[in-house]
């Protein structure tokens, strides 16, 4: 019985929390891989392999920020593209 009151009282909260960050952390390091790619030269290709998959696995575009934030490992796809085009603009 304590034991399941630790877990739905206390560990929830943490469990939440713990979450979030790994969310966080996964989606910046998807940034920093399409930043990598970029670097190499190759990011248009990668922009139009993402929108074939996007388009295929008929996800959500652009979600809710703050949703796709605390929901979503990997970036949104307008987001991963606006930063893939930032990337492009400061490499010329």
């Amino acid at each position: 019985m304590a034991l399941t009151l630790f877990f739905q009282t206390v560990w929830a909260p943490v469990d939440k929390a713990l979450s979030f960050l790994l969310t966080a952390f996964s989606r910046h390091n998807e940034f920093g891989a399409d930043a990598f790619s970029a670097d190499l030269g190759m990011s248009g290709e990668l922009r139009s392999g993402l929108c074939k998959i996007h388009l295929e696995n008929l996800g959500a575009m652009n979600p809710d920020r703050l949703y796709s934030a605390y929901h979503y490992s990997h970036p949104p796809l307008v987001e991963r593209l606006g930063a893939m085009m930032e990337t492009d603009k400061k490499s010329e």
